[in-house]
């Protein structure tokens, strides 16, 4: 059979047939340097997962294909669906996340590391924030318009609204989480927030809201940085990574099982489970962006403190935006983080 490594290779050269080389096409998909491609191409080094997620897009190819997956090693998500209505394919992604969590909640042996690069507000308890989320999904798959429609129109399914807060009720239970985060992981959205408020489907109100809800975001990850642990007592190590991931990655080891989540498609994961070749190549690469990250947890370090007051900042000035240059920024309840 032939190697995960070996099957991406052949793609691209496939793909790459009477056009320019294999390796310029694989230094600009993946801004790497000619020896590294070079070194890829001549299958000395293996793809890392999020380098397989880059081609996978660029190429418009099938993961499965791919990684050589067979119906044993996978699943494909009922999500991906797309006649299924919109409100329900969000249930469902939400209903697939308690179905996984509820199954590490009843192994013995759990291992979660996570490569984030965006806040999974599915997990969190911000309920304006959750409703962003939600909103933004409508948008995505053209449910609603960001020109007829407000944020203060959409009312969240109360099937939905159920089946969050159960999620987040599995989620606090979880422990042993090892997170790698990137600079996107707030940016993200106070972008998001700040595009759809110039759009003015935000509204002033609104957006005070959500400006709430994110100090009260920042301030439970600070404290889950300086304690490594969240209000359950579960136990987080966080690292913060140099380099940005092109999509969100969780990978669940569990008594004697593997899944794998890569978020390819905005609407859904894809969920690969108990594939070996996949898990070395997922290891490979956490170690990979752990050796380019600093550990942030339960530490004074310049960087996380700089990193905090940073988001903090952003978010102060959630109100200052070039599109209202007179607008006057609202005194906030909220009390500053204290360092």
């Amino acid at each position: 059979m032939q190697s995960v490594n070996s099957i991406i290779i052949n793609e691209i050269i496939r793909q790459s047939a009477g056009m320019k080389s294999p390796v310029n096409r694989l230094v600009k998909i993946l801004s790497m340097s000619r020896e590294t491609a070079y070194r890829r191409i001549r299958n000395q080094i293996p793809f890392s997962v999020d380098e397989v997620v880059v081609i996978a897009k660029h190429f418009n190819l099938s993961l499965d294909k791919l990684l050589d997956l067979k119906s044993e090693d996978s699943f494909s998500n009922k999500n991906f669906n797309v006649e299924r209505e919109p409100e329900d394919i969000y249930s469902g992604l939400i209903g697939d996340d308690i179905e996984i969590m509820e199954k590490l909640l009843a192994s013995k042996n759990v291992k979660i590391t996570a490569a984030l690069n965006s806040m999974p507000f599915r997990f969190l308890p911000h309920k304006s924030l959750f409703k962003l989320d939600y909103c933004h999904y409508l948008h995505s798959v053209g449910k609603i318009s960001l020109v007829t429609t407000c944020f203060s129109d959409i009312e969240v399914p109360t099937v939905i609204d159920d089946l969050h807060e159960k999620s987040i009720a599995c989620f606090n239970r979880l422990n042993n989480i090892t997170c790698i985060v990137d600079n996107m992981l707030f940016s993200g959205i106070i972008k998001k927030i700040q595009y759809y408020h110039r759009l003015k489907f935000i509204s002033d109100e609104d957006l005070q809201h959500l400006q709430s809800e994110m100090f009260e975001l920042l301030k439970a990850y600070e404290n889950l940085l300086r304690n490594g642990k969240n209000s359950a007592g579960s136990n987080y190590t966080f690292y913060y990574s140099f380099f940005n991931f092109e999509s969100n990655i969780i990978f669940y080891e569990y008594d004697d099982n593997s899944l794998l989540q890569i978020w390819v498609y905005p609407e859904s994961p894809i969920l690969i489970k108990n594939n070996n070749q996949v898990n070395t190549i997922q290891k490979r690469w956490i170690d990979s962006k752990i050796r380019n990250s600093i550990l942030i947890t339960k530490s004074a370090d310049a960087n996380q403190i700089e990193m905090i007051r940073d988001v903090y900042h952003q978010i102060e000035e959630l109100f200052i935006t070039p599109t209202f240059p007179n607008r006057q920024k609202p005194a906030t309840t909220t009390s500053p983080i204290r360092f």
